[in-house]
């Protein structure tokens, strides 16, 4: 009985330096965090800053608590002496608040917090992240103050336990972390980007959402979610155009711009599609052209933007619709959309459509009969009218290998890459549909006049796979990317490049050449219109889950995970290679070049 009160008295006192030296680390921590927040910005509105706030309090002391609870309470338990406890708190200590300041270097570098992917980037980075002597010392300064907080708390720890402030303190910390995380729920569920936006600056930071729980509540539905993201107000992220352009369009001719879902390029050729065959020939045609990703959407948002996958989410945020569909409008175009509704009713699409009308139609469940329908309602569209056209149009049925009932299809031939017996069904479908394009496009070029810009590109590649759609979603090999882009313009003889182009290009080609904007081309885009070799080493793809820089060395894929596989130039995985760092940098510094400062 004596053993335990003498232990108990002995753990105590060792449990109350703990909260309070706990206490002291969490105090140091913000201090570093406030890094975060000068690289983050100080937000516009007075919710923001409150909750930025308080979040920056309840986190910090909701991770000291973490590493106090794993780290020291039990060693408090087992091993009951001051000196050694106060010792290992201080290495403890050291080493935590030392990762946190490394990581706040990291993230003021490339905007992303320490994993096994970032520390791989780093370790082949270090003289840029280590640029000043201060954060070689930064360790043993810290480990120095450590030692001196916890020998001087341990002497007045008498005065501490007479103040009895704890109770108050710990309020204090957890009503931040408490409002902090309802209030995010609240900003989720009501789309508050000042709130949102701010999900990823802190390390280790996973803020409660509800969205999906209170729609199961009938608190908010998805189209109350849709009205309120088309009416919050813009967040500013970005700084694009990074100077107002200058544009000044001399002549306006019609633009028909033909978009085909799940389009190859290897499959333009005589006996497949003929018609296009032709059509091809009398045109501009970059036959080593690549979209900038493996999905629909994203292929489209690549084409139309010209910017990395990485702006996308900000685009969104600032609602900023691509600006060449903002110049074609200043210059007095009509912009129409003509196809299937599902472009149009995706949610992360109304920004980049928000320029173009979409034209009624009917909705029809079979993807070729749609297509049909499609090129019908275009022909009846074609007439005079008062202002020049930019008409979009989008074509669906080749991604679901869809043809119409009665369509007399093309012999079947065998593949010349190696394929298995279902991929090689695949392959022969998807002729079959591509021969059915082949008609339509057939129909709708030859009601085209010859004073019309017309661009005929695929939204993204396909693959011949039975694989889950994970698996397609993070293959970026040339049966996926690699898509025709044929341009015929009025009054210009065909011509074919041979070089490397991609969808980023385009909007760079038309914003020189079709609307004569003076600006140069970095301030807007990446930097390289299709009609420049390339200069870039490197191409980016990307989708929701996953990017992809492909270069001269190969293709390396990396996931939302920071997991990453590397491939070479046939799309054969090297399992023992390493990242491309000075590549990657590339990447990154290139996917903040717009963000506002």
């Amino acid at each position: 009985m004596q053993t335990n009160e003498h232990n108990k008295d002995r753990v105590s006192p060792l449990v109350l330096w703990g909260h309070w030296y706990t206490f002291i680390n969490i105090l140091l921590a913000m201090v570093i965090a406030t890094r975060y927040l000068k690289v983050e910005g100080w937000p516009e509105t007075l919710l923001g800053q409150l909750y930025m706030l308080t979040n920056w309090v309840g986190h910090f002391a909701f991770l000291g608590f973490v590493v106090y609870l794993i780290a020291l309470f039990p060693v408090t338990l087992l091993l009951p002496y001051s000196r050694i406890l106060r010792g290992y708190a201080a290495v403890v200590a050291t080493l935590a608040l030392s990762t946190l300041a490394f990581d706040a270097q990291v993230f003021s570098h490339y905007r992303l917090h320490l994993s096994p992917f970032v520390l791989d980037v780093a370790s082949s980075d270090l003289t840029a992240l280590l640029s000043s002597p201060l954060l070689l010392l930064a360790p043993i300064a810290i480990m120095a103050l450590q030692l001196l907080l916890a020998n001087g708390l341990w002497k007045r720890l008498q005065r501490v336990r007479r103040r009895k402030q704890g109770t108050r303190v710990t309020a204090v910390l957890v009503s931040c972390f408490v409002f902090s995380h309802l209030v995010h729920v609240w900003a989720d569920a009501t789309v508050y980007r000042p709130i949102t936006t701010q999900d990823d600056i802190f390390p280790l930071h996973y803020p409660f959402t509800a969205k999906s729980f209170m729609a199961r509540q009938g608190l908010v539905d998805d189209l109350s979610l849709a009205e309120r993201e088309r009416t919050a107000k813009p967040t500013h992220q970005l700084n694009y155009p990074i100077q107002p352009l200058q544009c000044h369009a001399e002549q306006t001719p019609d633009v028909l711009m033909v978009v085909v879902e799940a389009w190859r390029a290897d499959l333009i050729d005589i006996n497949t599609m003929p018609k296009l065959l032709t059509f091809a020939q009398q045109s501009h045609w970059f036959t080593e052209h690549r979209s900038g990703s493996n999905d629909y959407g994203y292929g489209i948002y690549s084409l139309l933007y010209g910017m990395l996958p990485a702006y996308e989410t900000s685009l969104f945020a600032d609602k900023k619709a691509p600006l060449l569909t903002e110049q074609l409008r200043q210059a007095g175009y009509q912009l129409t959309i003509f196809g299937s509704d599902d472009l149009a009713e995706r949610r992360s699409m109304a920004t980049l459509l928000a320029d173009f009308h979409q034209q009624p139609g009917s909705v029809i469940d079979d993807p070729a009969a749609q297509d049909q329908a499609t090129t019908d309602q275009l022909l009846r569209h074609f007439e005079a009218s008062d202002q020049p056209q930019f008409r979009l149009i989008t074509y669906n049925a080749p991604s679901s290998y869809s043809t119409p009932i009665g369509f007399v299809g093309i012999p079947t031939v065998r593949p010349q890459t190696e394929l298995n017996n279902a991929q090689r069904v695949l392959f022969n479908q998807y002729r079959q549909s591509l021969s059915f394009l082949d008609d339509e496009l057939g129909r709708l070029l030859a009601s085209v006049d010859d004073n019309t810009l017309v661009i005929v590109t695929g939204s993204n590649g396909n693959v011949f796979s039975t694989n889950s759609n994970t698996d397609i979603r993070s293959n970026f090999s040339a049966s996926a990317v690699h898509v025709p882009m044929l341009i015929r313009w009025p009054d210009q003889k065909p011509r074919q490049y041979g070089y490397a182009t991609n969808h980023y290009g385009l909007v760079p080609a038309l914003m020189t050449q079709l609307l004569n904007c003076d600006n140069p081309i970095r301030q807007y885009s990446l930097g390289e219109s299709l009609y420049q070799p390339p200069t870039t080493p490197y191409m980016v793809m990307g989708n929701d889950r996953n990017f992809a820089i492909h270069s001269n060395k190969g293709t390396t894929v990396i996931n939302s995970h920071g997991e990453y596989r590397v491939f070479d130039q046939n799309y054969q995985r090297q399992r023992d290679a390493s990242l491309d760092v000075p590549t990657l940098i590339g990447v990154m510094e290139e996917g903040r070049r717009f963000l506002s400062q």
